[in-house]
């Protein structure tokens, strides 16, 4: 459709994005806008369709299983570790790994990883956009349009709603006079995105602004643009009706921007199977055929219940018209002789099956959603062995690993090259200094690291001091290390740490990401260290006496997933005892 101007193209594109469907298969059609409501919907357990007025029962299949994912893919900023891949440099890696956390808690990264678990659970799609290096998390609820088969494909727009207090923060980066404009238009209601166009009422006044961000016209960023030369650039436009009905646009700012993918960046985890479309497959979408037929389910079992009555009849005058339900208790009823009264069987039946058939579906829903009864927080059927049940929790937390190191490998291949590290490192070499608490490994490393150091100057200021008679020995220099290493050690685990103005400038940074939540098998890998320091204790001279053990020890180590490096003391070469194994350091010439 051809548009001869950014209001046209505006109005036009949200009205098509809300109805028109793009075809995925031959006998498969999809629409992105319904795709979200449904979702959203289904995620607060309400009816897509239909009244929603406590009629006809909900019966919530979803709620507990995303609970479970989201509790399960979630993983927290201390799990990502930068470090400076320079081997010159590289311990320089301490000071990045210490900051890193001020960094993600100052800009609230935590945040930022819980919405996109959570949008990803519901929708199958996550966008980001780049504030200043740090990504934000876009409700995909606020799109106004998009490329249905892929959102950073095309123009994307966003519908926003500013209070004033809020559109005056932007004087002096957008028109101020358009703000002032667009603040006394303000309307005291919110707009929710949807088909009829509803609005909610709201104490505060609002203003509702279009965010346009894509490849568009020249002309339509400055009056002498060319219409068929395409140009980067932001629209931030928001309308009003006039007194006569007829709707209005203040452009509150346009300019020249960057490519659409240094602004946004998208994750999709469900790439193979929904190619086509903008939004994978969620787990709440795996949960929308349960759930309706669950619901269905209950609506029947509903009407057997309103239809269960207690109906009697009689030929007797005496109590034909009696109402069982105004009598008062313990009341005796008197018939005439030869009458009778007769109760009509009302009960329902087959119940026990409509519950069974609830069952299996709620069963199915949890199959979908990767849910065990475990995990969930329901007891195991009785009789089930302990080993069993933790087995099947471990196993049904595969899908959950399997995305969350999706969603993670995303943060640390894409976000963090890209945006994060980059932001990051440019505060860092401002210089700062904070207090911090070392862990007993990070306390021994940096112990380690002044104690040589100061060990060394100490061995070359002997060295230069020394008379003809005096002698310098390596044990004198080894003592005054541990000497140093010892005090130093002493001084507690919190300590301030600095670091220089342009101390890490130009230095290559990449991250590792060492997620706690994937290590499902905690228990058997207990079980493991177990066996293997059982086995070393009972007989620790065999290492040395029988040949070829040690490789064999090292391959049930690689076998059980474990490091043979953390390891290393354990074997030593032959008549060697292992202690000898540890390098004496190096003394300064």
């Amino acid at each position: 459709m051809s548009y001869q101007d950014i209001t046209q193209f505006i109005t036009g594109e949200e009205a098509s994005w809300r109805t028109t469907k793009i075809t995925i298969s031959e006998n498969y059609e999809w629409n992105m806008y319904d795709h979200i409501q449904r979702c959203k919907t289904v995620a607060n357990a309400h009816f897509y369709k239909g009244a929603d007025d406590g009629t006809r029962p909900y019966d919530d299949l979803v709620t507990p299983i995303i609970d479970v994912a989201f509790r399960s893919e979630g993983f927290d900023v201390k799990d990502i570790v930068p470090f400076v891949n320079d081997p010159e440099n590289y311990y320089k890696s301490f000071l990045v790994k210490k900051y890193h956390p001020r960094w993600a808690k100052k800009n609230e990264l935590d945040t930022v990883i819980d919405k996109a678990v959570e949008s990803s659970i519901i929708y199958d799609l996550v966008i980001f956009k780049n504030i200043k290096g740090v990504p934000e998390v876009e409700p995909l609820e606020g799109i106004a349009f998009c490329d249905q088969t892929d959102v950073m494909s095309g123009p994307i727009c966003f519908k926003r709603q500013y209070s004033p207090s809020e559109l005056l923060k932007f004087k002096g980066t957008w028109d101020d006079q358009k703000i002032d404009e667009a603040i006394i238009m303000a309307q005291s209601e919110k707009s929710n995105n949807t088909k009829g166009n509803k609005k909610n009422k709201t104490s505060g006044k609002y203003i509702e602004v279009y965010e346009l961000h894509g490849s568009l016209p020249e002309s339509w960023l400055k009056d002498k643009g060319k219409p068929d030369k395409y140009v980067n650039q932001i629209q931030v436009i928001t309308f009003y009706t006039k007194d006569d009905g007829n709707k209005d646009q203040i452009i509150l700012y346009k300019g020249k921007s960057k490519p659409l993918e240094d602004i946004f960046d998208a994750l999709k985890i469900d790439q193979v199977r929904s190619h086509g479309r903008a939004c994978g497959r969620s787990i709440v979408e795996r949960l929308f055929e349960p759930q309706v037929w669950n619901n269905y389910s209950a609506i029947k079992i509903k009407e057997k219940l309103d239809a269960a009555n207690d109906l009697f009849i009689s030929d007797s005058d005496e109590i034909g018209n009696q109402k069982l339900t105004q009598l008062p208790k313990n009341t005796i009823l008197k018939q005439e002789r030869g009458a009778t009264t007769a109760r009509l069987n009302g009960s329902i039946v087959d119940m026990d099956k409509f519950m069974a058939h609830k069952d299996d579906l709620k069963q199915s829903a949890r199959i979908l959603g990767s849910a065990s009864e475990a995990a969930l927080g329901l007891n195991p059927t009785s009789g089930t062995p302990f080993k069993l049940q933790d087995l099947i929790v471990q196993q049904g937390q595969g899908i959950h690993e399997y995305r969350q190191g999706k969603i993670a490998t995303f943060f640390a291949d894409r976000l963090y090259p890209k945006w994060i590290l980059p932001s990051m490192v440019e505060s860092l070499n401002k210089g700062d200094q904070w207090l911090d608490e070392l862990t007993l490994e990070e306390m021994q490393y940096v112990a380690e690291g002044i104690a040589i150091n100061k060990a060394n100057k100490q061995a070359v200021k002997l060295v230069l001091e020394k008379k003809p008679e005096d002698e310098i020995t390596n044990e004198e220099i080894e003592a005054y290390r541990d000497m140093v290493k010892e005090q130093w050690m002493k001084g507690g685990n919190k300590r301030f740490i600095e670091v220089l103005k342009d101390e890490l400038k130009d230095l290559p940074m990449e991250v590792a990401i060492d997620i706690k939540g994937k290590q499902a098998y905690l228990s058997q890998q207990a079980d493991k260290l177990t066996n293997i320091i059982r086995e070393v204790l009972r007989n620790p001279q065999a290492f040395k006496q029988v040949p070829g053990i040690g490789k064999v020890f090292n391959e049930l180590l690689e076998a059980s997933n474990l490091s043979p490096i953390n390891f290393n003391e354990i074997i030593a070469p032959d008549n060697q005892p292992a202690q000898q194994l540890q390098m004496k350091p190096q003394v300064a010439q």
